[in-house]
């Protein structure tokens, strides 16, 4: 007969899948266990987090879980095919959860509050230079300063009246926080500018004849890594070319590569925690890319109809199944306690026979 002596429960209804728990685990006794809707996100949202806390009315909390994604969660928004709802277990019951206007409600709804960039206080001393302007260009320059990093964008053509409002909302939002933007530059003439940057990012592939050069050593063979965005030295490309425009997978390809970026800075190995492995030598990805379905935007941009009100997006919310959570690894801790203390939510509660609380 099997003892289960395991001393720590969970609870589902206020669990959001943060990871705090396991993060703070001294005895590495903590694993989480990530929802299906979280693992196929492009972005790595964490669906069931916002979520479950817009059904326990804490709208406040619920935007703080996506603060991370700031003017660019109008934008998810509003491309996204969902694929999180092709994969909610409550699905197979009766019907999946509508993820997708709830993340739609609380981007309109907060808009204004996402309209900045939250900045670490802690800088890391590196500069990163971006060739280009579009949504590429500007969700590196938005993720990189996320990093701490000094950001600058280049652009050969930038025309305001071009741009929609989403995306001149995210300017302003990136000039906000410190990102300086060259306009109307010729980047042939700009190189010498280029070489002093820690890390060059394009945002188009095509633009790697734009920086050929001795010092950089690209030439029109050099081709991209797609699963580490690197081309070659310190420069990398957010453009794979499997990604349709304009979409929130562009988006994602961005955020992959500043976290590249990151991982040089830090000297840390591409592969680490990606979904990658190893093989003769060459990092390759395991074939599990979430980008499925069809690629069609659901619907345009700068159309954010009213959808969900408050009542709406709370009963919608409440159907969550909450299938991500953390669970104990071994059955028993040694109770230390950080996990209760430190869960935001108080979703955990650890046994502790001889401890008064």
């Amino acid at each position: 007969m099997r003892i289960d002596d395991s001393s720590i429960r969970v609870n589902r209804h206020t669990c959001i899948a943060c990871g705090i728990c396991v993060d703070r685990c001294i005895m590495d006794n903590l694993r989480l266990s990530v929802a299906p809707c979280r693992q196929v996100c492009p972005v790595g949202m964490n669906c069931q987090g916002y979520i479950r806390l817009i059904a326990m009315d804490k709208e406040v909390q619920a935007l703080d879980q996506l603060l991370s994604f700031g003017p660019f969660l109008g934008v998810i928004a509003a491309t996204c095919n969902a694929p999180c709802e092709n994969v909610c277990v409550r699905k197979k019951r009766d019907g999946a959860v509508h993820i997708f206007e709830l993340e739609r409600y609380m981007a309109k709804k907060y808009s204004d509050k996402l309209n900045t960039v939250e900045i670490p206080q802690v800088l890391s001393g590196k500069s990163v230079v971006i060739v280009g302007t579009g949504i590429s260009g500007l969700a590196c320059g938005f993720r990189a300063i996320q990093s701490g990093h000094s950001v600058t964008l280049y652009s050969r053509s930038f025309d305001e009246n071009e741009k929609t409002d989403v995306i001149k909302d995210i300017i302003t939002a990136l000039e906000n926080a410190g990102a300086a933007f060259l306009k109307h530059t010729d980047l042939k003439d700009d190189l010498a500018d280029l070489k002093k940057y820690d890390a060059v990012i394009l945002s188009q592939l095509k633009d790697k004849l734009l920086i050929a050069s001795d010092y950089f050593e690209i030439t029109s063979d050099t081709e991209i890594d797609s699963p580490s965005h690197l081309l070659r030295d310190n420069i990398f490309c957010s453009d794979t070319g499997s990604s349709k425009k304009g979409s929130v997978y562009e988006i994602a390809e961005s955020f992959e590569t500043i976290e590249s970026v990151n991982r040089f800075f830090n000297n840390e190995p591409f592969d680490w925690g990606r979904g990658f492995y190893t093989q003769d030598g060459a990092v390759k990805a395991y074939k599990t890319d979430p980008r499925v379905g069809s690629e069609e935007q659901r619907i345009a941009i700068e159309d954010l109809p009213d959808g969900f009100d408050k009542e709406t997006a709370k009963k919608q919310a409440s159907r969550c199944f909450g299938c991500g959570r953390a669970f104990e690894k071994n059955q028993t801790c040694w109770y230390c306690l950080p996990c209760e203390l430190e869960c935001p939510q108080g979703a955990l509660d650890v046994a502790i026979p001889y401890l008064v609380k």
